[in-house]
């Protein structure tokens, strides 16, 4: 059941909302739970945990905390799957208290004062809208990769929506982050219908002010098997989603940032059209090609017919350049 109710209209003021999204974390549920409600904070808080239908006994997990912790520990046991969006869409809808937080129930805490230490910051820096921290990465599938494979190095230590929009991945280690209660209600559609809602939530969030990054390790983002499909299509549908996400944000934002976003989308464009090519066939090779020229021209702010030309050779005629190349390389 969907028992919402129970906590919305509460009596209790909590000055953080922390929100925790959860579809089979029965391996790692408890662990985030815990890192939570260890907390140590001069202020009331509470956890909002979105349990969405698991399969495995996640939800058993958590109402084992909630029996524990019944003024800290609010789950809501959804009737059906929303999915990923549709849970976090619910979360963030439900937010009263000042601040808020996502920890995703496959992610922890390790820093017992993190609540504190942000809520420090945002209280005595009312023009900065929220900030976030280092993170530490577990890499289960063995990758091993350096930490600026999963987030950007970050060059400053405080951020413009600029830097959102103009960043190639997403800027803020989800589990490090805190924001003020300032996201639109209901959220735009552009939320609901992206795989990057930690972009958009960055997004909605930076337009209302600066961003500060605190240079302590709070929290670990956990990469495992049980995350979202790396495979190469469904990398292909989250870069294509996230282009018609940057134009939506575009026009939800009045084109204040227009530039910007214009900035990025060609950037992004160029790269689903040519990098996103590379292992097609042919036919789908020319059907990516001229699904993403448009669009090329419509944010290019003059034909660059060199470009075209480059870009046309390389997807179907490489063996032609490299002809050329070596026949350059020799007279040279």
């Amino acid at each position: 059941m969907n028992n919402a109710a129970g906590f919305i209209n509460r009596d209790m003021k909590y000055l953080v909302d922390v929100l925790m999204p959860v579809y089979n974390h029965e391996k790692y549920v408890a662990q985030a739970i815990e890192s939570i409600i260890g907390q140590k904070t001069n202020f009331p808080f509470r956890l909002v945990i979105g349990e969405d239908c698991s399969k495995d006994g996640s939800r058993a997990i958590i109402a084992q905390y909630a029996a524990a912790y019944p003024d800290k520990v609010f789950p809501v046991y959804h009737e059906h799957n929303l999915g990923a969006q549709g849970n976090g869409s619910y979360l963030c809808a439900v937010i009263e208290a000042d601040y808020a937080c996502i920890c995703e129930g496959d992610d922890y805490w390790i820093d017992e004062y993190k609540l504190q230490k942000q809520v420090d910051f945002l209280q005595a820096n009312p023009d900065f809208s929220m900030c976030f921290t280092d993170v530490k990465i577990v890499d289960e599938l063995g990758h091993n990769k350096p930490w600026d494979h999963y987030f950007p190095k970050i060059e400053k230590d405080v951020l413009t929506i600029d830097d959102f929009i103009l960043s190639y991945m997403s800027i803020i280690p989800t589990p490090t982050i805190m924001f003020r209660n300032v996201l639109p209600r209901p959220l735009p559609p552009f939320y609901i219908k992206t795989i990057s809602a930690d972009i958009c939530i960055q997004l909605m969030v930076a337009d209302k002010g600066k961003t500060k990054y605190l240079p302590d390790t709070t929290a670990v983002y956990r990469n495992h098997s049980g995350g979202i499909t790396k495979s190469d299509d469904a990398i292909a549908r989250t870069y294509d989603l996230r282009i018609d996400m940057y134009e939506e944000a575009n026009e939800f934002f009045g084109f204040r940032y227009n530039a910007q976003f214009r900035t990025q989308l060609l950037h992004m464009i160029k790269v689903r059209m040519i990098y996103g090519s590379r292992e097609l066939n042919l036919v789908s090779k020319m059907k990516n090609f001229s699904r993403n020229f448009g669009k090329y021209l419509k944010y290019s702010d003059k034909v660059n017919v060199k470009e075209i030309l480059y870009y046309t050779g390389v997807l179907f005629f490489p063996s032609v350049l490299k002809t050329i190349g070596k026949k350059s390389t020799k007279e040279a």
